[in-house]
């Protein structure tokens, strides 16, 4: 049985709406998991990153000095991927799914992505807040040991390995700001 019609004239059923109604459910869930894997991923930098300084105060060394950004910049990347997923399942629900479940109803519905893509007067506080927090579990801690070991003058077989960390330190710069 036919009774409602989406942009471009074509008719949808009760069993495409109730598809279209459970893919929409399902994609939500999908945004709440990469919600708590981004949690997750910086629980577990911190954790790591506390290990590794443990270690370092315990038997210092240059290695230890090295291998101690490697768990912010892995995460941070994981965080900045999962990110980009929730971006695109957003954008997803907001431009092809929910025009086709609303129209033409009278009321507004499903709103909750347009709703947050709308400025409104906390929207620079809470991205300011968002980068902020991105820099200070990520950025910052992976950072401070690159420009330890640069201070202190790698040797000559260093070198690579702390050029490495610059290389992954800027595409986690970058992606972290590309991606939120």
């Amino acid at each position: 049985m036919l009774n409602d019609a989406f942009p471009g004239g074509d008719l949808i059923s009760e069993e495409s709406r109730g598809n279209m109604l459970a893919e929409y459910a399902a994609l939500r869930n999908e945004i709440t998991t990469f919600l708590s894997l981004q949690v997750q991923f910086m629980n577990w930098s911190v954790v790591l990153g506390a290990a590794i300084a443990g270690l370092f105060f315990k038997n210092p060394s240059f290695e230890l000095v090295a291998l101690f950004p490697l768990p912010f910049l892995i995460f941070g990347l994981l965080y900045a991927e999962a990110a980009a997923r929730i971006f695109r399942v957003a954008n997803y629900i907001e431009i092809k799914l929910r025009p086709k479940l609303i129209y033409p109803a009278d009321e507004p519905s499903l709103e909750w992505e347009s709703f947050i893509r709308k400025k409104w007067e906390l929207d620079p506080v809470l991205s300011m807040g968002d980068k902020w927090v991105r820099l200070a579990i990520f950025l910052v801690p992976s950072l401070v040991p690159i420009i330890w070991l640069m201070w202190n003058g790698p040797q000559s077989h260093h070198r690579r390995l702390v050029g490495s960390l610059f290389t992954l330190e800027f595409i986690l710069f970058s992606s972290s700001y590309g991606c939120g």
